[in-house]
């Protein structure tokens, strides 16, 4: 949907931040994992968590810089998508963080640019 409206900047970030995010949070998660907590049954660990949040900042503010510049909006979206791709991963169930994420997070950022 966002190639046909001329920005797929934010199919890009969904996507990134669903495989660079998610992904080495599960990596470093499960191999340097030492403070565990319970979601709905599901195990996580602060340190996964936080690889989460870090990297999926890096990625937005990386996309974002390269295509809107280095401004207040920029920085303010970059963080609330960081927080909500966490929040989303940490809470989804049954894998259903693979399509959330990345959906949710492309068109949150697409919309607060909007707004914004």
């Amino acid at each position: 949907w966002f190639w046909t409206i001329q920005q797929p900047q934010y199919a890009a970030l969904g996507i990134l931040v669903m495989t660079w995010g998610d992904g080495l949070a599960a990596v470093i998660g499960q191999r340097w994992g030492q403070h565990k907590y319970q979601v709905f049954g599901n195990s996580k660990s602060w340190e996964g968590s936080l690889t989460m949040l870090f990297v999926s900042l890096i990625v937005c503010s990386f996309i974002l810089l390269a295509t809107q510049g280095n401004n207040q909006i920029t920085w303010s979206i970059s963080i609330v998508v960081a927080v909500v791709a966490t929040g989303l991963e940490t809470f989804s169930k049954y894998g259903i963080d693979n399509l959330t994420v990345p959906l949710i997070s492309a068109s949150l950022a697409f919309f607060m640019n909007q707004i914004l």
